[in-house]
């Protein structure tokens, strides 16, 4: 009983199990996508799905490896490219000279590209690549919705490649720049060597040009001497009249009757070819008669004739000047004909002076007008300088003496050198002929005005108009 009063302390609880350690969370990752077929995103920026099937279904796909041809040297494309895997590259070229690539990546729609005067393009991939080709003809069957989406596509590429084009036109004109000054450094060069006394005497001591050819010539240039003023000089010249007289009862004109009159053969002959013939004459006695001065004497008579049309054609300049120049063109090679002659130990050096110079030298110690002797001195510059680049007092004459080369392969079936034709196209349009080339010049305009009065022709150079005029008509 009393044990039932006793106070005892309850036995404590049992102890709690130990908590296994929470296992460790790892970083939520994003969610795997849900099944289905993968999404679409569109090849262009701002295509729809829509837009992609049509272009798909009009033009299929072509896969091409690195380094395909797209297009080479062409002066224009009318086709978009589309660029779904890949890179292509673009070159311009100006007047055949390639600038730096520019490069249209997945993504990018290469808009047609513009024809520019002297521009040539060529495109390659620069990888594996696919594209499609989206050419005019298959544009306008596209929707109009995707028709907008293909040009809105190519607005960036036509921005693009204004720009880049504006950078190779930038480039080429620095470079030609410092191309021009190169080659006039070294022209420069050359021309102390003319400068020398050995050639300076030689200069001295050349046969003078007869005194009626200096007059005519500078009579010629004087805007205050008229037509007629030149004819009664020539008339009052017993010397002269006898020159002309002989040409026009020559075996070239074959007439039935002898002309006596010098005013008969005005009428027959007209003034130009009365000037040109006494020119001609007047040229050829300065020179010893060699081999090679005749072959000179043949090829500048050519000269002198094309250059006479060439300026008729361009009408902005003194065809008689032209005519002139092209005849006296080639003196300097004459007078080194005559230096060799003379010493035949010194042949290695004279060879290499600059020709052009020593004729401007040459005529200069004759009396010419200065801008004959700049003309001829400085003739070479169209081969290397575009129009801008030249004086502008002997511009046209150097360039219608240029053209009048290239003419001359022409008719002779030579072929022109590249490299001397680079800036003809240039100078073609300075002369008033636009995009006309030198074969439709030669045949459509040329030599249809040489045919018209055949007796302004020399006799020395006859045969090859006529040949060529028989070529060009069969």
């Amino acid at each position: 009983m009393l044990r039932f009063f006793r106070s005892e302390k309850p036995a404590p609880p049992p102890p709690a199990p130990l908590k296994p350690a929470a296992p460790r969370v790892p970083i939520a990752q994003p969610a795997p996508p849900p099944a289905g077929p993968p999404l679409k995103v569109p090849i262009i920026e701002g295509w729809t799905e829509n837009d992609l099937v049509a272009v798909y279904n009009a033009a299929p796909a072509k896969y091409l490896k690195r380094g395909e041809l797209l297009f080479n040297d062409v002066a224009f494309t009318d086709s978009f490219f589309v660029l779904i895997e890949g890179s292509i590259q673009v070159v311009v070229k100006l007047n055949g000279q390639p600038g730096r690539p520019g490069f249209f990546k997945r993504g990018d729609c290469l808009a047609p590209l513009p024809g520019y005067q002297g521009l040539s393009y060529a495109g390659e991939t620069a990888e594996d690549s696919k594209l499609i080709e989206i050419s005019a003809n298959i544009l306008k069957h596209l929707p109009d919705k995707t028709q907008l989406a293909v040009h809105k596509a190519a607005s960036a590429s036509t921005s693009k490649i204004n720009a880049y084009i504006r950078t190779v036109n930038g480039e080429m004109i620095l470079r030609q720049l410092r191309l021009s000054q190169y080659i006039l450094n070294q022209n420069a060069e050359r021309t102390a060597a003319v400068q020398t006394e050995f050639v300076k005497n030689v200069i001295q001591n050349m046969k003078r040009m007869p005194v009626y050819a200096t007059d005519l010539a500078m009579k010629l240039l004087d805007d205050n001497t008229s037509v007629q003023e030149v004819v009664e000089g020539i008339r009052l010249d017993p010397s002269l009249v006898s020159i002309v007289l002989r040409t026009v009862n020559s075996a070239q004109y074959g007439f039935g009757k002898k002309i006596e009159s010098f005013y008969h053969a005005c009428m027959i002959l007209g003034f130009n070819n009365i000037y040109n013939l006494l020119m001609r004459e007047a040229a050829q006695s300065t020179m010893p008669v060699t081999r090679e001065t005749t072959r000179i004497h043949k090829h500048s008579c050519l000269i002198s004739v094309l250059c006479f049309e060439i300026a008729s054609q361009g009408k902005e300049q003194q065809a008689q000047t032209s005519a002139t120049i092209g005849l006296l063109h080639d003196i300097g090679k004459g007078l080194q004909v005559v230096m060799k002659m003379g010493n035949p130990e010194k042949t290695e050096y004279i060879q290499v002076l600059d020709s052009g110079k020593l004729g401007g030298a040459l005529l200069r110690t004759w009396g010419l007008p200065e801008k004959i002797c700049r003309t001829v001195e400085f003739q070479k510059q169209p081969e290397f300088m575009s129009p801008d680049l030249i004086a502008p007092e002997y511009r046209r004459e150097a360039a219608a003496l240029h053209v009048a080369h290239i003419l001359e392969s022409l008719l002779l079936d030579k072929p022109i050198d590249p490299v001397r034709s680079i800036y003809t196209s240039e100078h073609m349009v300075l002369l008033g002929f636009g995009n006309l080339t030198p074969a439709a010049l030669l045949k459509d305009r040329i030599l249809p005005s040489l045919m018209k009065n055949p007796a302004r022709i020399p006799l020395e150079i006859h045969g090859m108009i006529t040949k060529q005029r028989t070529t060009v008509e069969a």
